[in-house]
């Protein structure tokens, strides 16, 4: 039991580091318009803490096999406190992962919007066709009127 708690911890610690993150992400992500160099900087750290977190959890699993103990750890009142703030981080960062999820998608649906703008506006009285060459768009009626 003396290697589990020092894992524990460890998890605690990466979740709290976790959480920030998501935290800076859903900040970011609720402006009108996001910063893409701030933003991937932000998603490379969390990648990097889900694999920290992903190993130590690992390592969790292969010391409770050892010990024969398993979470939630009843008997052990440290391990227990520190399995009980682990949950709720990971309760917390799977709350704040869903509002990353709906802030991306409202974006991405914004970005689809706007596309389809962009594109019904170039399509029409186009100054250079696909081939480059130029041309004039039609800008009223032509009559021919003979007398």
């Amino acid at each position: 039991m003396d290697k589990l708690y020092p894992i524990l911890a460890q998890m605690k610690t990466s979740l709290d580091e976790l959480e920030a993150i998501m935290i800076e992400e859903v900040n970011q992500l609720s402006r009108p318009q996001i910063n893409p160099v701030s933003l991937q900087v932000l998603t490379d750290n969390k990648s990097q803490l889900l694999s920290t977190i992903q190993y130590y959890d690992e390592m969790r699993r292969q010391e409770e096999q050892a010990e024969k103990a398993a979470a939630p750890y009843t008997q052990q009142s440290k391990l227990f406190a520190c399995w009980q703030q682990v949950s709720e981080k990971v309760r917390s960062t799977r709350e704040l992962n869903l509002k990353v999820e709906t802030l991306l998608n409202q974006h991405m649906q914004r970005n689809q919007q706007i596309q389809k703008v962009v594109n019904q506006v170039g399509h029409h009285g186009a100054l250079y066709g696909p081939a480059g060459e130029s041309s004039t768009a039609p800008s009223g009626r032509k009559y021919n009127i003979s007398i």
